[in-house]
């Protein structure tokens, strides 16, 4: 079984499209791993990445895939919290501090129901694809959902994470794809570096 996953886009229009109109990037399952919004640096990038996002995902076979899975990530948990507890809230806050844009909150509507049925991860044999990481040494069920959208320094900094996967996430930005002990970071900054990155895996 090959999968491809894909590391934050982050409103990145062009870049997505590369990877999604390219006729050789196929496989049974594309993963996305979370944070598809916030800090676009393109007009209505957000909007149209998700709109991009749902057909693919509706239609899997046209972008040459049986299976589009996409992962919630801390910028959807961010946005998701924030329509619920309103614009005076301090998550609405922090969200919009980490580059949340107050026009596309006011398309938040459209999009919750969707958002709050991504999953916080999908194990795909030896792999466990999750947007942050893990909470180190604590299995796999009793991981606490915002370790997994939120974990940093905890994670990264770990010598070994404990748990019988290769851990593939995204959201801290690195220069490249970092392929360390047991984990393999996507996430290389697509929204300041230009660079969207994606990786094959068999399982």
């Amino acid at each position: 079984m090959k999968i491809v996953a894909i590391g934050d886009v982050h409103g990145c229009v062009l870049q997505l499209g590369n990877i999604l109109l390219d006729d050789t990037i196929t496989g049974d399952e594309l993963i996305f791993l979370g944070d598809l919004f916030d800090r676009s640096p393109f007009p209505n990038g957000d909007k149209t990445v998700l709109e991009i996002v749902q057909t693919a995902q509706d239609f899997p076979e046209e972008f040459g895939f049986k299976k589009i899975t996409v992962l919630r990530g801390n910028h959807e948990d961010a946005l998701i919290r924030a329509i619920e507890e309103g614009p005076e809230s301090d998550i609405y806050d922090i969200w919009e501090y980490n580059g949340g844009d107050p026009d596309f909150y006011a398309l938040g509507d459209t999009y919750i129901d969707w958002l709050k049925t991504l999953p916080v991860y999908a194990v795909r044999g030896d792999y466990l694809f999750v947007h942050a990481g893990v909470r180190p040494d604590v299995p796999l069920g009793e991981q606490e959902e915002q370790d997994m959208l939120w974990i940093r320094s905890e994670f990264h900094d770990a010598e070994d994470h404990g748990l019988p996967y290769t851990v593939v996430h995204g959201h801290t930005p690195v220069d490249e794809i970092e392929i360390a002990n047991k984990r393999i970071n996507l996430d290389t900054g697509s929204f300041f570096s230009g660079n969207l990155s994606h990786m094959e895996f068999e399982v």
